[in-house]
């Protein structure tokens, strides 16, 4: 049970707002009742920015929860969980384009060149470069909005709700506002992908502008990962929840994303180490690269890495293994810092060098080889390989039980299509 968990168990126990939730579907809190009864800091406990981040009591109960006021808060039914958007596999269908700056970017020192960046970074470049003017379809707008501000007054009705709830001046947060002729684009931007998100980071700041503007108000959310920026446009219905996404589009700024592969020299030139432990249980392979990207920045421990994703520290600690496994990072007493290769690894400013890096890494571990000379044999085509075919290699190579092996195939699965999706099979 985490803190936040003992925190809210707590609040509902005192307060009995399973009562009012059951009469009326949503219930009022103030800052002064969660301090006072979860003896946590209330901003700690209403952050729920993930769907992982919600209190166990939440779950039971079927709820969530939303600011209204400066220290007030209204907790209400919420049966779907529609509080939250998930992106389920609708990025993973998106095919990388690349973008050319219209501008030489080269002539910006601080331009990044494969470094770690903040979120409001990530913007700026995109916008220095013109991909997010590309985007809106509109290349004459500016800069208005950014950062933490009060709202002004606005209403949303709640799921189980019999009538509105009225939201006045509440802190809500715009990573970036850019102003055209015609509409207003409003991003929400995140380093590394998320699961799922809470709507209330575009929700908010889309009903505070349509009710101060004539405009189209355009929410988006941004992914930047392992050098490729994922921007998703949203529309709102009126519906609370009834969030769709309208586009959605991956580029890199001038750089390739896909890496030519010389598969037959690199089967020559690789040797077959030793099977590195754990295997690994990670599924997201650009997670891993900005995660060895962060470790070069100075985070080191499984719970930095959780709260810099946004997951719990299980998972922080799955996909450092999995950096380690790559033998990319390897462990410091109770963390984890960079390898030689690691080092190495972060000074490729190209996607496609770090891909091939990898690949490399592939060969090198006997599960993942094996599969990949699989792949070579069939013309690389995933739907050639079985699952128990996948999981009977690792269970042999890695030394697992059969029940094991074919968890960790999903894994193996996955990467295998991170990696055909990102290179040219058999090119060179």
């Amino acid at each position: 049970m985490t803190e936040n968990d003992a925190a809210w168990q707590k609040v509902f126990e005192a307060l009995d707002l399973a009562s009012g939730l059951r009469d009326r579907g949503f219930c009022c809190l103030t800052a002064d009742e969660l301090k006072a009864h979860g003896r946590r800091e209330p901003r700690l406990m209403a952050k729920m920015d993930t769907l992982r981040d919600r209190p166990a009591v939440f779950e039971e109960h079927q709820v969530n929860l939303f600011p209204v006021r400066n220290g007030r808060y209204v907790l209400f039914k919420d049966p779907g969980n529609r509080t939250y958007f998930r992106f389920g596999g609708a990025l993973d269908q998106v095919l990388p384009q690349r973008h050319f700056s219209p501008i030489d970017l080269g002539r910006f020192d601080t331009f990044p060149a494969g470094d770690q960046v903040s979120e409001s970074q990530a913007i700026d470049f995109a916008f220095v470069a013109g991909l997010l003017q590309r985007f809106f379809g509109e290349a004459k707008v500016h800069l208005t909005i950014r950062g933490r501000l009060f709202s002004e007054r606005f209403a949303f009705r709640p799921p189980a709700a019999e009538q509105d709830i009225e939201v006045s001046k509440v802190q809500i947060e715009v990573d970036a506002g850019y102003e055209g002729a015609d509409a207003i684009f409003l991003l929400e931007a995140k380093v590394g992908r998320r699961d799922d998100f809470n709507i209330r980071q575009l929700y908010y700041p889309f009903l505070n502008w349509s009710a101060k503007s004539r405009k189209r108000i355009v929410p988006i959310f941004l992914t930047f990962t392992n050098g490729q920026y994922f921007l998703t446009e949203f529309a709102f219905a009126p519906r609370f929840g009834d969030l769709s996404i309208v586009r959605t589009e991956c580029w890199s700024i001038n750089d390739s994303p896909i890496a030519d592969i010389d598969w037959p020299r690199l089967f020559r030139e690789v040797a077959c180490e030793s099977e590195a432990a754990p295997f690994p249980q990670a599924d997201d392979l650009d997670k891993v690269v900005d995660l060895v990207k962060l470790a070069g920045s100075g985070l080191a421990d499984k719970t930095q890495f959780a709260e810099f994703f946004e997951f719990d520290e299980r998972q922080g600690d799955y996909y450092a293994n999995a950096a380690k496994y790559l033998g990319l990072l390897e462990r410091d007493g109770h963390g984890f810092q960079l390898t030689e290769l690691g080092a190495a690894f972060n000074r490729l400013t190209a996607r496609a060098e770090r891909t091939t890096c990898i690949a490399r890494q592939f060969l090198k571990r006997p599960a993942l080889r094996r599969i990949v000379e699989l792949l070579a044999a069939r013309n690389y085509l995933l739907a050639s390989l079985g699952e128990e075919e996948i999981s009977g290699i690792i269970a042999e190579s890695a030394r697992l039980n059969p029940t094991t092996a074919r968890r960790r195939a999903l894994t193996a699965r996955v990467w295998m299509a991170w990696l055909l999706k990102n290179s040219r099979a058999g090119g060179g």
